[in-house]
């Protein structure tokens, strides 16, 4: 039998999928007491269900579901929760950070593959090892949040569980963010995949995965100096810079006491340092507060 591999925009081109129409979705807050309790809710089975599934960066699977009757007009919460079929045993893992408010959602290949590594108990990228394509399961789980992002109790009801056959995931495992150095200290390099060798020296790390906060030292040459921070290689336009301010204009700073401390923002603007004396360059950059602090060592 000749096998089939879907992927990206040519997987999901080929899904005809049944959709039961979702109540018009508002803003306003459900009055509900405790305890209040829904119908059950549908996903519907995939037309990919048995087809093989590479998962990829870049492409997504689509599920679409009935919506639970609460009893009144409300905008409805719902996670994806992938697991794997072990020979006839389920294993859960957790919910996916991408949550949806309609009846249908294009999941992304990378978080399902993110879960599915996890589940594998892969923790670094030396662990990993290829499990090819496995009967990979998912269900949502469906409740009623308010405008504070307050669950209202006894609204939580999941769904029933769907397979899919032959999926196959590829190594994701969550690592340590970067943020890179871009200026004339750098060579004004483009923040560019073509040029990661040569950015390889002019970037600074997230202290834990996930927590948003970088920290290095930079060696620093002497003169004039400006630059800002790329959160990815996408290029100047990318929208991955950050920086002073919005405007792509270089504010000139100094230090006191060799140390500069200021906020930071999503932008192109560069702090400038006039006739910076050269040397090691600490710096820490909070973009959870977005802040930065720049000290020169001794």
């Amino acid at each position: 039998m000749k096998t089939k591999y879907f992927k990206s925009s040519v997987l999901f081109a080929a899904i005809a999928m049944l959709f039961t129409a979702c109540d018009s979705d508002r803003d306003d807050n459900p009055i509900l007491g405790p305890n209040h309790t829904a119908s059950e809710f549908v996903v519907n089975t995939s037309a990919v269900a048995d087809q093989y599934i590479q998962l990829t960066p870049d492409n997504t699977v689509k599920l679409t579901w009935t919506q639970p009757n609460y009893g009144v007009n409300t905008v409805v919460h719902y996670k994806v929760q992938v697991g794997l079929n072990e020979n006839g045993t389920e294993k859960w893992g957790d919910y996916l950070e991408t949550g949806f408010t309609s009846c249908n959602a294009n999941i992304s290949g990378e978080e399902i593959a993110k879960a599915i590594c996890k589940l594998d108990g892969f923790a670094t990228e030396d662990d990993y090892v290829d499990m090819g394509f496995r009967e990979v399961i998912m269900r949502v789980v469906a409740k009623i949040v308010t405008t504070s992002s307050i669950d209202v109790e006894g609204t939580e009801i999941s769904s029933n569980t769907v397979s899919f056959k032959h999926m196959a995931a590829y190594c994701n495992i969550p690592s340590k963010g970067c943020l890179y150095v871009i200026g004339n200290c750098s060579g004004w390099k483009e923040p560019t995949k073509t040029n990661a060798a040569d950015l390889e020296n002019w970037k600074i790390m997230e202290t834990e995965i996930g927590s948003k906060i970088y920290h290095g030292v930079v060696e620093m040459p002497e003169g004039d100096l400006t630059f800002r921070f790329y959160t990815k290689l996408t290029g100047w336009d990318g929208g991955d810079s950050y920086g002073f301010q919005v405007a792509d204009e270089a504010t000139d700073v100094e230090l006191t006491n060799n140390v500069y401390t200021g906020s930071g923002m999503t932008g192109k603007g560069s702090w400038a340092f006039a006739n910076f004396p050269g040397g090691q360059f600490d710096i820490t950059v909070d973009l959870n507060k977005n802040t930065v602090k720049f000290e020169l060592l001794p």
